[in-house]
């Protein structure tokens, strides 16, 4: 299916709509921990709406465990430090170090599948006017929200 134009007035029609939309849910089968919820949210705001697929989204879930996983890995490391002392009292690199490697690497692997890293697949234009219209239109749904709280 042809990409549609952002900069028209039916691209603004659907921004606003994708924008009064829920969040996009992952696929029923993938498991998505509650702390994966704000990596989620914010891999799903790289792009309009329109442009995840079902194959995206269960790519999306499995990059938001990953940076999960990167931050508490990243935590751990900060508090015991990058060399720590093994069983038998010599200094070793902590194993965590690798461990983090290992997630970076899985991290990049889904972005690229995703197309996030880099070029922008397609007209980059075209995906950064929509990115920009549906994140308008997100903004005056919240302004719109706020104010029916007001008056509630």
């Amino acid at each position: 299916m042809p990409r549609k134009k952002s900069d028209t007035a039916e691209g603004a029609i659907r921004a606003m709509k994708n924008a009064a939309q829920p969040e996009l849910e992952p696929p029923s089968h993938v498991r998505l921990r509650a702390e994966d919820r704000p990596f989620w949210s914010g891999i799903l705001r790289a792009r309009a709406r329109d442009d995840w697929d079902t194959h995206d989204l269960v790519v999306v879930a499995q990059l938001a465990r990953t940076q999960r996983d990167i931050e508490v890995e990243s935590l751990h490391l900060e508090n015991e430090g990058t060399v720590v002392e093994n069983q038998r009292g010599t200094q070793v690199m902590n194993p965590r170090v690798t461990v983090l490697e290992q997630l970076a690497r899985r991290e990049m692997a889904l972005m690229r599948t995703l197309r996030m890293g880099g070029k922008v697949a397609g007209n980059a234009r075209d995906l950064a006017g929509a990115r920009v219209v549906e994140k308008n239109a997100r903004v005056a749904r919240e302004q719109v929200e706020d104010e029916e709280d007001l008056l509630a």
